[in-house]
């Protein structure tokens, strides 16, 4: 005789599903009574023939034949009075156990393991034979993987979003990523966009089905984070920019053509009138760090230098040879005499 299987489902994060984890899964399964040793009576008693059946253990004519529900077709009964007072009859009772049920790496959400020999014990006080050999069933585990706020994944593959700001994926960097054995620097290419993957061999999943045991891989995809809002410095770098690469279908806002100028001229301090309130450090210091960048950008900066120290080179030499000068001479006074 087999006992009935018993199914159960046990709840895992998505770490535990990548490294293999042990589960204590707590069950009632059916198992042999102590009291009566299985045979479902009382000590010293013995089973009678079925009345309703005559011990065939079916009822009704030659081609409607039943099972009997009188012994549940065993064709013998225990006589009335006569069962186990723990087990009433059944031969097996309920008992509330803890099962360790190693879960391996690498498993999957909705995927079913099989526990031998955990079930049920088989009813035995109920057979026609209860000292037959019995088996008891098997234990199923359901698992259910929790979903990860980092990853998911895509078979043995995990998969992974790294979030990358706008400049970085203009001009290439590096950055870290989770993975699951911890943190790593990956490069990120120049001009990097959304959309754009990159895998690392070996860093995802167990395969279950390989007997080499090796891993899946860790693939990442960039998403390149967009700036929802500007501010006046930004978006003048980036109008720069534009112009650079002779983007006509750029929106422009910012006066370029004003920023270059006062970079050229220097004139940014004398603009505005003294009594003016808008002339704010605040100001001044957004000016000047737009005036710089043009210089950096249009590679003006170092001739402006050299010219200022050439200006200044002058005037110290003016000023050196203003202080040698001195009176003529005066001539002899005094008449003479031919």
């Amino acid at each position: 005789m087999v006992g009935e299987n018993i199914e159960v489902q046990t709840n895992i994060s998505f770490m535990d599903a990548a490294k293999g984890v042990s589960k204590d899964i707590v069950i009632t399964p059916l198992v042999k009574c102590k009291t009566c040793e299985g045979n479902g009576m009382k000590k010293g008693v013995s089973r009678d023939t079925c009345g309703k059946c005559q011990g065939t253990g079916t009822r009704g004519g030659f081609q409607m034949a039943s099972t009997c529900n009188g012994c549940g077709g065993t064709g013998q009964t225990v006589p009335k009075g006569s069962e186990c007072g723990s087990c009433r009859g059944n031969g097996a009772v309920r008992e509330k156990r803890t099962v360790s049920v190693d879960i391996p790496g690498g498993v999957e959400d909705g995927m079913r393991l099989r526990v031998m020999g955990e079930g049920d014990h088989p009813p035995t006080g109920t057979a026609t034979n209860p000292s037959a050999r019995t088996e008891k069933g098997d234990l199923y585990v359901f698992i259910r993987v929790a979903p990860d706020s980092k990853f998911s994944r895509a078979g043995s593959d995990v998969l992974y979003t790294a979030t990358i700001p706008l400049t970085t994926a203009i001009l290439g960097g590096e950055i870290r990523i989770p993975t699951l054995d911890g943190e790593v620097k990956v490069k990120v290419g120049t001009g990097t966009g959304t959309g754009d993957k990159i895998t690392l061999s070996g860093m995802g999943m167990k395969r279950l089905s390989s007997r080499r045991g090796n891993n899946g891989d860790l693939r990442v995809e960039f998403k390149v984070q967009m700036p929802k809002y500007l501010s006046a410095n930004q978006r003048t770098i980036i109008e720069m920019l534009a112009d650079e690469m002779d983007d006509q279908n750029a929106k422009r806002v910012m006066n370029l053509g004003q920023i270059k100028t006062e970079a050229e001229n220097g004139s940014n301090d004398n603009q505005k009138p003294n009594g003016s309130s808008s002339s704010t450090a605040e100001d001044h210091k957004n000016e000047g760090f737009l005036k710089n960048m043009w210089h950096n950008f249009t590679g003006q900066h170092e001739h402006e230098q050299q010219q200022q120290q050439q200006e200044q080179k002058g005037g110290k030499d003016e000023g050196k040879g203003n202080g040698s000068e001195g009176e003529e001479p005066k001539k002899a006074s005094g008449s003479g005499s031919g």
